[in-house]
C-alpha cells in the first residue's frame, strides 16, 4: 500500500487550536502499517448485523481512495490511530477492517472548512480542484445543507449509477431518492460512513433535579403518552423561571425555564411539528405550500414559547461562528451549573459539553405541535455530513465499494459504539434516557426544504421572520412566494443544464 508520513502528534495541534492556514495544503492522515489492534467488545455491536451486496474477492491492489473531510469535525470520520476511546477505537477498527477486506489503503485529507468564515474557502477549493481535471480526492465531504450548491455546478457523479451503491441500504439515511434526488439522480448521500447526522441530531436535555424541585410531572411519561407538546413545553418553561435580578427580562443572570441554545435549533421545531415548505409532485416536480392555517398556529404557537414566556431566553448564537463560542460555551455552563431547566441541543453536547455536569439530566425529543399529531418526528442539523463524488474520480467503481463497505462496517460497530455505550450508557442518567435517544434516532427524517435551502433562496428565512411576531406568516409568504418559486425554478433549470 502506499503511504504517507504524518505526524500524529501535529495533528493534535492543528485541530485543537484550528490554525490550519485557508491557504495552506491540507493534512493528509492514513493508517499506520503497525498490527496494533483494538478489541470491541459484542455489546457495542448490533443484534441484528446488516451485510452489504459486494462481492466476495474485491480486490483494488492496494490503491489510495482519498476523502476530503472538514478537519475541524474529522473525528467523526476517521481515526488514524487507536487511542482507547470507544467510540475512536471503533472507527480505527472498522477502516482497517475495510482495507484489509478490500485491499485499499483509505486516506482522508483534511482542510479547514467547517466554520462560516473558511467554508467559501473549502467549497471553491473543491471546485477548482475537480475543474482542474486533478483526480486527488475520490470523495468529498460537505455540509449537506451546502451540498445542493455544488452540486448544480455539474462536477458530482451520479450515485445512483454505482454499481456497488445501494441506497435503501439502512446504513444510509431513509428515502434518500425520494426526499432530496431530483429526475432520479442523486448527487450526495449521507449515513453511517460518518458519525455527524447522529451527532448533529436535534434534541432537548433537561435538568432532573429542577424537575424534582419545581414539581413539575415527569417529562419521560408525558413523551410515552403523547402529551410533549409546544404548549406543555411553553407551561413547564414559566414554572421553573425567576427574574433574579428583576429587570423585567429573562438572560443570562437569571434561572431560565428554556433556552434555545444555538440559531440553528428553531429549525428543529420545522421537523418536530411536521411543517414542511415543499411537495414533491407526481412528475418529479417540487412546488412551494407552506403557510396553510395549520402552519400559522404553529409559527404563532412559537413565537409564544420563544419569545412572550417568562423564562424563554433565545440570544440568537452559534457553535459554527468563532466569535460567538464564548457565550455558547457561557450557556452550556450555566445549564451544567443548573440555571436552566430544558435547553435545546444537539446529540453529541452530551459527549463535548455535559460529561462534567453534576447534576443528572435527560434527553427528550423536540415536542410535538399538539396531542392531535400522531408521531414525534426528529431531524438533523444541515451541518451534518454528505459524501460526493468527484467526476474527476479515477475508479468510481473502487470508490463506491469503499464506500459501501465503511457504510455497513461503521452501522455494525461504530454507531453502537457510539450510541450504546457514549450516549446511552456512559453519559446518558437513567434507562429512560436511552429510550429517548431510541426515539430521536428512529423518527429521524429529511426535508427537502431544509437541505436545499441555501441553493433556492432560503425558506427558512420565512420561518425565521413568522417566528418573531404573532401572525405574520400569511403577509411573509405573500412576499416572499413567488421569489422562492422562481429560485426553486431557476435552480432546476441550472442542474438540468449542467447534471441532465
Amino acid at each position: 500500500m502506499k503511504k504517507r508520513a504524518f505526524s500524529i502528534l501535529l495533528l493534535i495541534a492543528i485541530l485543537a487550536t484550528n490554525l490550519i492556514s485557508c491557504g495552506e495544503e491540507q493534512d493528509i492522515v492514513t493508517n499506520d502499517d503497525s498490527d496494533t489492534t483494538v478489541s470491541t467488545d459484542s455489546s457495542t455491536e448490533t443484534e441484528n448485523r446488516v451485510s452489504d451486496d459486494l462481492p466476495d474477492g474485491l480486490d483494488f491492489g492496494g490503491e489510495e481512495v482519498t476523502f476530503l473531510y472538514r478537519a475541524e469535525v474529522s473525528s467523526e470520520f476517521y481515526a488514524d490511530t487507536a487511542n482507547g476511546d470507544i467510540v475512536n477505537d471503533a472507527l480505527y477498527n472498522s477502516i482497517r477492517s475495510v482495507e484489509e477486506r478490500l485491499n485499499v489503503d483509505i486516506v482522508a485529507a483534511l482542510r479547514e472548512g467547517h466554520y462560516t468564515s473558511v467554508r467559501d474557502e473549502y467549497m471553491n477549493h473543491i471546485s477548482s480542484t475537480i475543474m482542474a481535471g486533478d483526480d486527488a480526492y475520490d470523495f468529498v465531504d460537505l455540509m449537506i445543507g451546502n451540498s445542493p450548491v455544488m452540486m448544480q455546478e455539474g462536477i458530482f457523479v451520479d450515485l445512483l449509477e454505482n454499481k456497488y451503491i445501494d441506497v435503501d441500504k439502512p446504513y444510509y439515511l431513509a428515502k434518500l431518492v425520494d426526499t432530496v434526488a431530483i429526475d432520479d439522480k442523486l448527487y450526495f448521500i449521507s449515513g453511517d460512513a460518518s458519525l455527524g447526522y447522529m451527532k448533529c441530531a436535534f434534541c432537548m436535555y433537561f435538568n432532573k433535579r429542577l424537575v424534582d424541585e419545581y414539581q413539575i410531572e415527569d417529562l419521560y411519561t408525558l413523551v410515552d403518552e403523547g402529551k410533549w407538546t409546544l404548549d406543555k413545553l411553553r407551561e413547564i418553561s414559566t414554572i421553573a423561571s425567576q427574574d433574579v435580578n428583576n429587570d423585567g427580562k429573562y438572560d443570562y443572570d437569571d434561572k431560565l425555564g428554556f433556552v434555545v441554545h444555538d440559531w440553528n435549533h428553531p429549525k428543529g421545531f420545522w421537523f418536530s411539528t411536521d411543517m414542511f415548505f415543499y411537495s414533491k409532485n407526481d412528475d418529479g416536480s417540487f412546488t412551494y405550500d407552506f403557510g396553510d392555517e395549520r402552519d400559522v398556529d404553529i409559527c404563532n404557537s412559537l413565537y409564544q414559547l420563544i419569545y412572550n414566556t417568562p423564562g424563554s431566553f433565545f440570544p440568537g448564537i452559534g457553535n459554527a461562528v468563532v466569535e460567538q463560542q464564548a457565550e455558547y460555551n457561557q450557556l452550556a455552563s450555566k445549564f451544567a451549573s443548573g440555571d436552566i431547566l430544558i435547553m435545546t441541543a444537539e446529540l453529541d453536547d452530551a459527549v463535548a459539553q455535559l460529561r462534567d455536569m453534576k447534576d443528572s439530566y435527560g434527553i427528550l425529543p423536540y415536542p410535538k405541535y399538539d396531542e392531535a399529531q400522531e408521531n414525534y418526528i426528529s431531524g438533523s442539523r444541515n451541518t451534518h455530513n454528505a459524501f460526493s463524488m468527484p467526476i474527476t474520480c479515477g475508479d468510481q467503481d473502487m470508490a463506491g465499494a469503499v464506500l459501501e463497505a465503511l457504510s455497513a462496517s461503521n452501522y455494525n460497530t461504530v454507531l453502537p459504539a457510539y450510541f450504546e455505550i457514549a450516549l446511552k450508557t456512559k453519559y446518558a442518567h437513567d434507562d429512560d434516557s436511552a429510550r429517548m435517544y431510541d426515539l430521536i434516532r428512529e423518527t429521524m427524517i429529511l426535508d427537502f426544504g431544509y437541505i436545499y435551502g441555501n441553493a433556492i433562496g432560503g425558506p427558512e428565512g420565512i420561518f425565521y421572520n413568522s417566528i418573531k411576531s404573532e401572525n405574520s406568516l400569511a403577509s411573509q409568504v405573500a412576499s416572499n412566494k413567488t421569489r422562492l418559486q422562481t429560485a426553486l425554478e431557476s435552480y432546476i433549470e441550472k442542474y438540468r443544464e449542467m447534471c441532465g
